[in-house]
């Protein structure tokens, strides 16, 4: 348990127009707090997880709003200990005063994930799953979404936590042959050397979940690159279904680079409009423009690259794209204007929409993605890098049994190993790891 000895309040939904306005409570003394402000006809104490109608009184006694009560307690809540939610009307105004009229009756505003980190921190939520509260309230996709959903539901914790059984079964092991002279013989270290072969693949079997499926959690990111006036701006549009970018004959109408999001099968997707690449050019704004195109190109999961079917003389992409190693998605813009398009290409018209649906394909295929079946589990970074480390240090440990280092020396790299992967439930955790984690957090949540 977390021992809080303050009740905390805050709003959890967003403020301006709407309907209604949640404000949640958590912590002691709840209850006492709520008598101060509240009117109702009955005890919240005797109709937990019920709706109670009633009013909200502030200073001198006036009525600030009409509202619905509903009162949790603890252990069995969302933070273990006793909330409520007061559901009033929405609005600027309203729902500031009720609040302030909570924070009078004794209660103070809770810091950003401060319910959430309560939940954590009185064992109802593990750290994974804390974060996927986080990550389920700032989805923009479904796949996003469905991730986070899974998380919360404990599906990484699931796959974790019989590692760290392990590595714990190891090192008790070890321990034993240490303090009590177990015999260090050639049993002792195949199965040692098996174990920690298992550990590697359960690793690894991790963290390809999250190479794979980074783009389900993150969304794709595709830059549309070629020379001036190829269309990429009007591919730009297209894609997005409305004018977001500039489009003109003239050469060079995009300086800078744009962005913005789409949903390709409930997966995000980020647009990303550069300007034309034109070697011959001298011009120092048109210099910077194309350097901060390339720029963009480095960064993408795709590129497509433009030609314009009715320019003589298409440039190729440039060389540094070729050998980056990122997909490039060659693709004949205006096709409209061209009778015939060149055999076994792909060619499209941002005007008429011809290949459009062709290109979402094609990138989805050149990045060996299926949008119909996405991962499970898919890692985020911060979990990335302690899986990276714990394997690591399980490598470690299998290097010191190859050259023939004693127990002791072995059983650090584990008990290290342990340490770092319960980074990721919040087995093992410090101050500067919760700061981490939940200062991302919105109030209220």
């Amino acid at each position: 348990m977390s021992g809080s000895t303050d009740l905390i309040a805050a709003i959890a939904t967003p403020q301006g127009s709407g309907a209604v306005s949640i404000i949640r409570l958590s912590g002691p003394g709840l209850l006492e707090a709520l008598a101060k402000i509240l009117v109702i006809h009955t005890d919240l104490e005797f109709h937990p997880r019920s709706l109670i109608l009633g009013h909200i009184r502030g200073e001198n006694g006036q009525i600030i709003d009409e509202v619905l009560a509903v009162y949790f307690p603890g252990p069995n809540s969302f933070t273990g200990e006793d909330c409520a939610e007061i559901q009033g009307h929405a609005g600027a105004v309203v729902p500031r005063l009720v609040l302030a009229a909570i924070l009078e009756a004794g209660a103070r505003l809770a810091r950003p994930g401060e319910f959430t980190q309560r939940a954590f921190l009185n064992n109802r939520l593990s750290l994974d799953q804390a974060e996927a509260v986080a990550e389920l309230v700032a989805a923009q996709s479904q796949s996003e979404a469905v991730l986070a959903n899974r998380q919360l539901a404990g599906a990484l914790k699931e796959r974790v936590n019989p590692i760290a059984e392990r590595l714990i079964s190891l090192a008790a092991s070890l321990t034993v042959i240490l303090d009590f002279d177990e015999p260090w013989d050639a049993n002792s270290q195949l199965n040692l050397t098996q174990n920690l072969a298992a550990l590697r693949q359960d690793l690894a079997a991790l963290l390809a979940l999250r190479r794979e499926g980074r783009i389900f959690r993150e969304g794709l990111r595709i830059v549309l690159a070629g020379p001036p006036n190829a269309g990429k701006s009007s591919l730009f549009n297209a894609l997005l279904g409305l004018d977001r970018a500039l489009v003109s004959p003239r050469p060079g109408t995009t300086r800078d680079y744009l962005e913005a999001s789409v949903s390709w099968a409930g997966v995000k997707v980020e647009l990303v409009d550069t300007a034309g690449l034109w070697p011959e050019s001298t011009d120092e704004l048109d210099q910077l423009s194309q350097d901060r195109a390339r720029a963009q190109m480095g960064q993408a999961d795709l590129i497509v690259w433009l030609r314009d079917l009715s320019a003589p003389n298409p440039s190729p992409p440039p060389q540094e794209a070729q050998e980056s190693g990122i997909p490039i998605l060659a693709v004949w813009a205006k096709a409209d204007l061209i009778a015939e398009p060149a055999p076994n290409s792909l060619a499209i018209s941002a005007k008429t929409g011809q290949g459009l649906a062709q290109l979402k394909d094609e990138a989805i295929k050149l990045l060996g993605l299926n949008f119909d079946q996405p991962p499970d589990l898919v890692p985020n970074f911060r979990h990335q890098k302690a899986l990276e480390k714990t394997s690591q240090l399980v490598n470690a440990a299998v290097k010191a049994l190859e050259e023939g280092e004693p127990p002791d020396i072995i059983t650090l790299e584990i008990v290290d190993a342990l340490e770092t992967l319960g980074q990721i439930t919040g087995r093992v955790m410090t101050e500067d790891l919760l700061t981490e984690v939940f200062s991302n957090f919105c109030l209220g949540k």
